[in-house]
């Protein structure tokens, strides 16, 4: 393997190998609210261990988009909230757990308890930034622009590329495009795009990806986006900041279902000047946050300090138990003094 393109610790993969070898049962865990890259990551790396001849479970702690239920195995994956005794039946008698695109247990949801519980060896493989200590094997790389590209490097210095076939390249593409907004943001690196290249040569249809990720939205997704953008859409000049806010209403209203707001956040970006945008949506007991920036706007340091999150320095979520007005608030309140930061650099 070219030392060049090996970015996974030679030693981390010793100790990857053995854990692999003595394990029997495995569990795989994306974290809540599962977008393209966490269940991209995990689909691939389940298709992996059935080819290594090892019993292997996805639970996801909670439901995921319906764009992303083409992947294939998707039907395999179990959702922890659709049935927790059999999920944590088999959690707690795996022997080894892998804790995928998240580095945190307080990103894996109602799974979280169970987690810090159990008694299986844990390896983490992700690419956030500042990752908790809550495994024994960490594969953890922010220069990776997603964690489907870490995987695919993962299988890579296993020495099982030969094992990636079209099905798992298809799992790892999405997360790959899907994380990066098709590949405009955070993929400046070469090595990305090798990667790519060898999905591709591995017999995916791009076009097919592209069109089942962002063609495959109902009228009523369309006509919440046109909700968040003509009413819900509030815009800071003078801070280059845009919100946007969804009350449990709108949620109702425009017959919401899981993903339905996913890349909604980006929109206000496309203003001219705006370099912050942040998405508030109300659910039943809590206001999830979205936020993302451009340039060198460290948007994830607000997520982390002020709403129970964190990210990317310009892609971050968080949320609150805060009122929906209470949380866009308290945004505007801390806004004032960020934005000052950034004019200090």
């Amino acid at each position: 393997m070219n030392d060049l393109l090996n970015r996974i610790d030679k030693n981390l993969i010793k100790e990857a190998k053995v854990l692999l070898s003595d394990s029997t049962k495995i569990s795989i865990i994306p974290h809540s609210g599962p977008d393209g890259d966490a269940i991209g990551s995990s689909l691939a790396l389940y298709q992996y261990l059935k080819k290594k001849g090892k019993q292997a479970q996805i639970i996801s702690p909670s439901a995921y988009p319906v764009f992303l239920k083409w992947l294939p195995e998707n039907s395999d994956v179990w959702i922890y909230t659709n049935g927790k005794k059999k999920a944590e039946e088999y959690l707690n008698s795996s022997d080894l757990i892998f804790i995928v695109d998240h580095n945190s247990f307080k990103r894996s949801g109602d799974l979280e308890t169970v987690l810090e519980k159990a008694t299986a060896k844990k390896i983490m493989i992700d690419h956030h930034p500042e990752p908790e200590p809550i495994v024994d094997l960490m594969f953890s790389d922010v220069k990776m622009c997603s964690t489907c590209e870490m995987m695919y490097e993962f299988i890579e210095a296993l020495g099982d590329e030969n094992l990636i076939d079209d099905r798992i390249s298809e799992c790892i593409y999405t997360g790959i495009i899907t994380d990066t907004g098709g590949l405009s943001y955070n993929s400046s690196q070469p090595r990305t795009y090798q990667i790519v290249g060898s999905l591709i040569a591995n017999g995916i249809d791009k076009s097919k990806i592209h069109s089942n990720v962002y063609d495959n939205f109902s009228p009523d997704r369309m006509k919440l986006l046109g909700h968040c953008l003509d009413q819900g859409m509030e815009v800071l000049s003078d801070y280059q900041a845009a919100i946007i806010k969804l009350t449990k209403e709108d949620l109702v209203r425009f017959n919401y279902k899981d993903g339905d707001t996913e890349g909604f956040v980006n929109y206000p970006l496309s203003i001219q000047g705006m370099k912050m945008s942040v998405i508030f949506i109300e659910k039943d007991d809590v206001v999830k946050i979205s936020f993302r920036s451009k340039g060198n706007v460290p948007i994830n340091s607000v997520a982390r300090e002020y709403f129970n999150g964190g990210g990317h320095m310009n892609a971050a979520g968080g949320r609150t138990d805060l009122k929906l007005d209470e949380a866009i608030n308290l945004f505007k309140k801390v806004l004032p003094d960020f934005h000052k930061t950034l004019e200090e650099k």
